[in-house]
């Protein structure tokens, strides 16, 4: 009886309050294992902070995790793969552990859709489609992750794994880099600081990690597009090959045949992703994330190569190849990762500003990264040039955008701001000027945008403030908009007028 009410309970919640308490509920259970994992060594407040910090894919942590056990760093493991998967499958997940089948809600698979693609609001998915889009999202997570994990193994200098075994280490890493996560077993990556080849390894995962997953999908499916093309030549080929066999042994051999049937399936996956991925959301959202990205990608790598190439304390004395891979390093991971190769508190005030911008604007929709997502900074700017020009819509590469998606883009800006600003005051009063304001304001922003960057301010905090970043890691990782919707119970977003032509781009 008490799991059957459970599970009427579970349906009558809106999905904002699904994810909220799935988040809050990973994190409590997170912190437990952690604390009986380390037997007491780690005060409750710290495991607390740490299972924030592995759920909310963060990368902050209290104390140095070279001195964990093997087991707590395995939770972790696990912990950071649950909150990287992102907040859709998490969902899902807890979804049909607990209800076996939320699915059938046709409710849920129009939320799904509607975050997944652009789905009308009156479209709803099959159950069947939603399970293939989110079973989608975590073939490509574990694909990535382990084609990073052996690229790490086979490429990285020997001893960087330290006292952990070579495998662990580069599985761990690679999960922690999809998932922008920035959480390292050896505390940092400065055993990799000399090796390009290693920190592109990284930098790759982290960014795939972070556009998206609408937008990793939309590239599969560009990609497959191209290999059925090639699969198409060698099939033409086979086929004549096939008819000289035929006529002149009546035997066809097997391996013939495989081009045609490989060729089938390729056309087949992309015809689901024909299905899936339609309209103009998925195309211009996708182009979006990627223009932007790249822009921000080579703003703080000029940014942070200029400025520290000269720096005694970081880039002085590096060849220019690995200043040039450090320094595009330290620009993926502003956005979102939070790996560092160096000490942040010797940087130059000016690089420690730009690291602070990026960590705000964060990465892509839908993926692992946190900020207010590339598309909100956007819609803003695009908002921003339809003030100058008030009589012409706001518009992205010709297309007229969505009424309601620059409405939610300017209510997660000041929802955002106001909050910061709010708990800013209040960790200003809680640190008694022991730290200068900018140190308390850039982990303030690191983790609120879940990047795990820190001045050295974390291992200082006491529990109090602690238990304040762990609730800023919460509001960012799960999104201030969707804590909003779950404590009012309403959208926040009334209907701009009773049409709304334009395209619908998901925000933050």
């Amino acid at each position: 009886m008490p799991l059957a009410r459970f599970k009427r309970f579970f349906r009558t919640l809106s999905f904002a309050r699904v994810v909220c308490l799935g988040f809050f509920a990973a994190i409590i259970l997170g912190s437990f294992g952690l604390y009986i994992s380390e037997e007491g060594e780690l005060s409750f407040v710290d495991s607390l902070y740490l299972s924030a910090s592995s759920i909310c894919v963060t990368g902050l942590s209290p104390i140095p995790l070279s001195g964990l056990n093997p087991s707590t760093h395995w939770i972790m493991l696990f912990l950071i793969q649950l909150g990287g998967l992102g907040i859709i499958s998490f969902t899902v997940i807890v979804g049909f552990l607990i209800t076996k089948g939320i699915s059938r809600n046709a409710r849920f698979n129009a939320f799904v859709g509607a975050a997944i693609d652009t789905q009308t609001e009156t479209e709803s998915l099959a159950t069947n489609e939603v399970n293939r889009i989110l079973l989608s999202i975590i073939n490509i997570s574990f694909s990535i992750e382990i084609l990073g994990a052996i690229g790490l193994y086979l490429h990285m200098p020997e001893g960087v794994e330290g006292e952990n075994t070579r495998w662990f280490f580069s599985l761990f890493t690679a999960v922690s880099s999809f998932n922008n996560a920035g959480f390292s077993i050896t505390d940092d990556l400065s055993a990799i600081r000399l090796d390009p080849f290693s920190l592109y390894i990284v930098s790759g995962l982290v960014i795939f990690g972070g556009i998206g997953f609408p937008v990793i999908i939309l590239l599969e499916k560009v990609l497959l597009t191209i290999f059925v093309r090639i699969v198409y030549r060698i099939e033409v080929v086979a086929e004549t090959l096939m008819m000289e066999k035929a006529l002149k042994t009546g035997n066809v051999p097997r391996f013939l045949l495989l081009p045609a049937q490989f060729s089938a399936i390729l056309e087949n996956r992309i015809a689901e992703y024909n299905k899936h991925l339609r309209g103009e959301t998925t195309r211009i959202q996708s182009r979006l994330l990627v223009y932007g990205s790249f822009a921000l990608l080579l703003f703080g790598f000029l940014g942070i190569y200029f400025l520290e190439r000269s720096n005694p304390h970081t880039f002085h004395g590096m060849e220019v190849v690995d200043k040039i891979s450090n320094a595009f390093f330290m620009s993926v991971c502003s956005r979102t990762a939070g790996f560092s190769t160096m000490d942040l508190g010797h940087l130059n005030d000016a690089t420690v500003i730009i690291i602070t911008v990026l960590m705000f604007i964060g990465g892509g929709p839908q993926g692992t990264a946190g900020g207010i997502k590339i598309t909100t900074f956007v819609l803003l700017l695009a908002y921003l040039k339809n003030v100058i020009q008030p009589s012409k819509p706001v518009m992205l590469f010709g297309e007229t955008v969505s009424k309601n998606s620059v409405a939610v883009a300017i209510r997660v800006y000041f929802l955002a701001t106001i909050a910061l600003a709010f708990v800013f005051i209040v960790l200003g009063i809680l640190d008694q000027n022991q730290h200068s304001l900018h140190v308390i304001f850039f982990e303030l922003i690191s983790s609120f945008s879940t990047v795990g960057y820190s001045l050295n301010l974390t291992s200082q905090l006491g529990d109090i403030e602690k238990l304040f970043y762990a609730a800023v890691m919460y509001v960012g990782r799960v999104g201030i908009f969707t804590v909003l919707i779950a404590a009012t119970g309403h959208s926040g977003v009334p209907k701009m007028g009773t049409i709304d032509d334009g395209v619908k781009i998901q925000v933050g």
